[in-house]
């Protein structure tokens, strides 16, 4: 069974269209920038200090959720079981005791095992999970872009990252 839309002259399919969205979220700017430019060159200062009162997490605890629920989804994408955790659980704080460019090298590891399963995969279960997946890509691109505000607010963020629209 061929799965896919109509993109341009090219037919998409779920596949390549589940890809290129993880490529734009993990190492490809597009329309936004991918997490691996938002914490390029990144110090320890900038990752664990808040800039201002009012900001909810710092960059290390927002590296630390994204790990929580990447690695969570792409243990269900590979049918593996997933421990369960109480509701009152801070997916923002380091449960493991890595330090946050361990952690933020395993959301890459993370990233990387999501493009490799979604590669070799069949067409159905792309089917199945494309609205999940859908949703953790814009998840990922949402507090991405946090880390972005954050960096800017330190006056580390370069002023014109290449990103396309």
């Amino acid at each position: 069974m061929k799965t896919g839309i109509k993109y341009g002259v090219m037919k998409m399919t779920v596949r390549n269209l589940l890809l290129e969205q993880l490529a734009a979220v993990y190492d490809e700017n597009s329309w936004f920038v991918c997490y691996n430019v938002a914490i390029e060159a990144l110090t320890d200062y900038e990752v664990h200090t808040r800039t201002d009162e009012g900001q909810e997490n710092t960059i290390a605890e927002i590296i630390n959720h994204l790990y929580f629920y990447n690695s969570r989804y792409l243990s269900r994408f590979r049918g593996e079981e997933v421990k369960t955790y109480p509701s009152y659980y801070n997916t923002f704080q380091c449960h493991e005791g890595m330090k946050w460019s361990e952690t933020s090298h395993q959301v890459q590891e993370t990233f990387e095992g999501f493009r490799q399963s979604i590669r070799y995969c069949s067409d159905e279960k792309l089917v199945r999970w494309c609205e999940a997946l859908t949703h953790i890509w814009l998840h990922n691109a949402y507090h991405i872009g946090q880390i972005v505000h954050i960096r800017k607010q330190f006056g580390s963020w370069r002023s014109s990252p290449v990103v396309r629209g």
